[in-house]
């Protein structure tokens, strides 16, 4: 939004240099009277002469109009660069948090499945070893390569979630929440 301002105001700054090139015309006081027609102002001599200044004045500037228009649309040049700089910069941070999101979904899918599938060999192992058909070793052997997929499939959520709390950020948020109500834990 900042971007797009600055590229608004050095849009208007271009208006004013080039409008800076044309006469101006105003209200002219002759004699302590405000003369508000331009047909007044052809009367007396002082009007000519006020207006023929007011005429030749922006012609008769060494080229200073003209650097003040040639700096003010390299001034746009530049807005219009970081504003679009800035914008591919959000389209690239918000399509980074969507395919986190969804690689790490896709994951945690495949981990759920992996966690169930060991959840049912420690019990097949459990069911073994209570029958004699094995050693407490195939048991432990089973329960560890579980934790191990509990663990992964833990880690992958989190990161899940934080790709989708980077999504919404990226997004432009939506939340408001000051540092003191999270220091205080509200």
């Amino acid at each position: 939004m900042e971007a797009e301002q600055n590229l608004r105001n050095a849009s208007a700054e271009i208006g004013v240099a080039k409008a800076n090139f044309f006469p101006r015309i105003g209200l002219t006081t002759v004699y302590g009277r405000v003369r508000t027609d331009l047909s007044s102002l052809a009367n007396g001599s002082s009007a000519i002469g006020a207006l023929a200044s007011s005429v030749s004045g922006p012609i008769l500037t060494g080229g200073q109009l003209t650097n003040r228009r040639r700096a003010a649309i390299s001034a746009f040049d530049q807005a219009k660069n970081q504003y679009a700089h800035k914008a591919l910069g959000a389209f690239r941070e918000v399509s980074d948090a969507l395919i986190a999101s969804q690689k790490l979904a896709a994951l945690e899918d495949q981990q759920n499945r992996e966690v169930a599938a060991l959840t049912e060999s420690v019990a097949i192992a459990n069911r073994r070893y209570l029958g004699g058909l094995a050693s407490y070793y195939e048991v432990l052997e089973a329960q560890q390569l579980l934790y191990s997929a509990e663990l992964a499939q833990s880690k992958t959520s989190r990161a899940r979630r934080l790709a989708i709390v980077e999504l919404y950020k990226a997004l432009g948020g939506g939340w408001n929440v000051d540092n003191t109500r999270w220091i205080q834990g509200h």
